[in-house]
């Protein structure tokens, strides 16, 4: 599969807003040279823009999107043609470029929960495109949110900074959504079923869960569906589905609002003694010792 080019970031701190606006060059346009020391997107809404970062030559059209890197130039190329865009300065610590296919893109979004506290990819990581164009539903929910950011940040509110953060983070995050949503209805069944086995125990994990209900529901046989899994997990569909139930445990015993048997129902364990009894295999201490040493 062909490596693409993309940007992770651990989303545990937000990223920095610095500035932003909205660009109209008549024709003909070139964009001036510059190397940025900060990330700097760009939404091109209308016309053609030809640029350098580097040595790759970008043609950015009506719909397209790109992240800048800092530390590297970028130069226009004499277009004939207008160009209206908008575009956001901003930095993130943790935003590194990498390149990846779209195969390893999804096992990174299915790998992605992991079950220790003390293991550094417990950290949600936000995995963006360097370069692409959305769907015509995502590239205008896209804009609409850079048009509210451009708006907001034009004010001078109490605490403006925090908040230009937060719409700006919520703008990236569409952006990676729309990408794996791209990915996930032009790749192939081997990508995509993985993840959506994921997203489905996650989401129904409360509920009685067996191969022949999962058979129903993706039309392929259970063995198929746990061997696939475990290729992008590392671990088998019910592994999976008791170690994240343990996890969800955890948290509702650290928030001392539920009794044992109520949050052995909540997860959809047959009785408190068996939920009690996989809490121990876990975490080497019942429930009630678990929230004892909280």
């Amino acid at each position: 599969m062909e490596l693409q080019s993309y940007i992770s970031c651990i989303s545990d701190t937000l990223p920095t807003f610095s500035l932003a606006g909205e660009v109209h060059v008549p024709s003909p346009n070139k964009h001036f040279e510059r190397t940025p020391q900060n990330r700097i997107l760009y939404i091109i809404t209308d016309g053609t823009m030809q640029i350098i970062e580097d040595t790759k030559l970008y043609t950015l059209t009506a719909g397209d999107i790109i992240i800048f890197s800092p530390g590297k130039c970028h130069c226009g190329i004499l277009t004939n043609d207008h160009v209206d865009y908008y575009y956001i300065h901003f930095y993130w610590n943790s935003m590194q470029d990498i390149t990846m296919t779209s195969e390893e893109y999804i096992h990174q979004k299915v790998n992605r929960q992991t079950f220790s506290p003390d293991h550094p990819a417990c950290l949600d990581t936000l995995i963006l495109p360097k370069y692409f164009h959305p769907t015509h539903s995502c590239f205008n929910e896209i804009t609409n949110q850079t048009q509210h950011l451009l708006k907001t940040c034009s004010t001078s509110e109490l605490h403006q900074q925090p908040v230009n953060n937060a719409l700006l983070f919520i703008l990236l995050l569409q952006m990676s959504r729309s990408e794996l949503s791209r990915i996930l209805h032009t790749g192939s069944d081997n990508l995509s079923l993985p993840f959506q086995i994921c997203d489905y125990l996650k989401t129904h994990y409360s509920q009685k869960i067996t191969g022949a209900v999962l058979e129903n529901i993706f039309h392929h046989n259970f063995d198929y569906m746990n061997r696939r899994f475990k290729q992008y997990t590392g671990m088998t569909i019910f592994t999976f589905l008791e170690n994240y139930k343990i996890e969800q445990s955890k948290k509702l015993l650290q928030s001392r609002q539920f009794t044992i048997s109520e949050i052995a129902e909540t997860l959809g364990f047959c009785n408190p003694f068996y939920f009690s009894r996989v809490f121990k295999k876990h975490e080497k201490i019942t429930p009630k010792e678990y929230q004892m040493k909280l």
